[in-house]
């Protein structure tokens, strides 16, 4: 079922309709959670990406990962605070589905690219892949070298791990600026993303699921 009418079917199509932004009491635009909505433009994610690494190798993913787990986190928040509003049960309580519906709308409404999820593996593997287009992260840093959207990988931690009520750890597998289709992440508890942080950007994704698979 189409995500659009799966949230329908569940009552909660209310949720992708109106403005996603607003003006707080100074004037400021906020997202629907209250959070201020700031612009970042290319050149100054480029700036802080050079000053970052210059620094410490691996400091941007580093820092980017922990400014996406924060905002996974009061996303989650928000989207639990917006369902309270309609009468409905908070995100844990909601099908797998609809929650990532949800995320994948939110995606859309932030400008962080088109997002699908796969949950083949789910139930007999333990982990969810996240297929990710048009990302802002990968367009902007092209021709940097590694995986650069350690802040998308910090949302999808904090967003899982608030739907399930378990701590899960997310790492990214495969880039388009390194000749993948997508950029692709896999969701998995944190012991089973041990098992394949060895081989990221070694391996391709398929060979690394197929790793989560044994």
């Amino acid at each position: 079922m189409p995500s659009d009418d799966l949230l329908k079917s569940l009552g909660l199509d209310p949720l992708l309709a109106g403005e996603p932004f607003r003006r707080d009491a100074t004037g400021q635009f906020c997202d629907p959670a209250g959070n201020p909505v700031v612009l970042v433009g290319a050149e100054s994610s480029r700036g802080l990406h050079r000053v970052l690494e210059a620094e410490q190798a691996g400091a941007w993913n580093e820092a980017m990962r922990h400014c996406g787990q924060r905002s996974g986190e009061r996303l989650a928040q928000g989207i639990d605070a917006a369902l309270a509003k309609l009468g409905q049960p908070a995100l844990p309580a909601l099908p797998l589905e609809a929650c990532l519906a949800l995320l994948s709308h939110s995606f859309a409404v932030y400008g962080w690219g088109r997002i699908r999820f796969e949950l083949e593996d789910a139930a007999e593997h333990g982990f969810v892949v996240a297929r990710l287009e048009n990302g802002f992260t990968t367009a902007v840093l092209e021709g940097v070298d590694g995986f650069v959207d350690g802040m998308i990988a910090g949302v999808l931690t904090a967003f899982f791990t608030h739907i399930t009520g378990q701590v899960v750890g997310c790492e990214e597998i495969a880039c388009v600026r390194g000749g993948a289709p997508h950029c692709v992440f896999v969701i998995a508890a944190p012991d089973r993303i041990t098992v394949i942080q060895p081989h990221l950007g070694r391996e391709a994704a398929d060979a690394i699921l197929n790793r989560l698979r044994r």
